[in-house]
């Protein structure tokens, strides 16, 4: 399954378990890995995948994308049950730690590396790994926990290079600190640069002390999965490579992610009609 990739560097790099959600007649692709990089895709940039799954998983879904699977022999597979008090979630298996030395190293020099762990697989070093690129992290995989019974739980943010966070964005939702809000505060001393997405709600940018606020986009909610990946990438990439001021980053982040939950699972990612069209819009 792995695909030789060009010996040049990509805009976007994404590191992280594709992961295999059930679903109630098999399962769907999931994880940061799958939806930041398939965004990053449609929105024109080159785009390349580190991950580690079974050379078996189907991936045609993310043609255009260059991956490099690690060998191992799992998918990290999660069950995910919805409610009206949130989301219930079960890690039925989990692929091996990734070992970032294994990255072809034309890679390492991509514009954009976002580090989207889904279950503890990246060190939480591995900033330093990337010193030229500019880094985006999505911190729930590194927010979260499981136990006896492979039940989820929010877990306290392990210490982190505060050297290259200091220079980093990081991306989490209100749903990965267990709806507890005074959380926030510890991790914004790790990561002064930062984007809370609250769902409905909308976001909040914390940026050296100071917040503002992203209003919502109002739509029906069908699947809220994946929705913080796609913001976390279309804000990168219209804050980084597209130069745009950071409000306005978010406020069309923030409208991409609102598309992709009127849909389910994949089918929810802004086509590249869409995010033309929304372009046009917030110019």
């Amino acid at each position: 399954m792995n695909r030789q990739p060009e010996n040049t560097a990509p805009d976007y790099l994404v590191i992280g378990h594709i992961t295999r959600d059930q679903i109630e007649d098999g399962y769907q692709l999931g994880g940061t890995a799958v939806y930041s990089s398939l965004l990053a895709h449609r929105m024109g940039l080159k785009v390349a995948l580190f991950t580690s799954c079974a050379p078996d998983l189907p991936l045609d879904s993310l043609k255009g994308i260059k991956i490099h699977n690690q060998p191992g022999s799992k998918t990290t597979t999660f069950k995910n049950m919805y409610s009206s008090s949130g989301r219930t979630q079960y890690l039925l298996e989990r692929a091996n730690d990734l070992d970032l030395t294994r990255i072809p190293e034309s890679w390492i020099q991509a514009n954009i590396i976002h580090l989207g762990p889904v279950a503890g697989e990246i060190q939480v070093d591995a900033g330093s790994a990337f010193p030229e690129s500019t880094l985006a992290y999505s911190l729930q995989g590194w927010l979260r926990n499981w136990d006896e019974d492979n039940l989820i739980h929010s877990s306290p943010l392990p210490d982190f290079d505060f050297q290259r966070t200091n220079q980093a964005t990081a991306f989490l939702s209100i749903e990965d600190l267990g709806y507890q809000l005074s959380l926030l505060e510890p991790i914004k001393e790790k990561f002064p640069n930062l984007v809370l997405t609250n769902g409905n709600q909308g976001a909040e940018l914390h940026k050296d002390n100071k917040k503002q606020t992203v209003p919502p986009v109002k739509v029906q909610e069908i699947d809220p999965t994946g929705a913080g990946d796609i913001f976390a990438a279309a804000f990168m990439i219209n804050w980084v490579i597209k130069g745009m001021p950071l409000l306005q980053s978010a406020r069309l982040a923030n409208k991409l992610a609102a598309i992709s939950v009127t849909r389910t699972g994949i089918e929810g990612l802004p086509t590249e009609l869409e995010i033309a069209e929304n372009y046009k819009v917030y110019k």
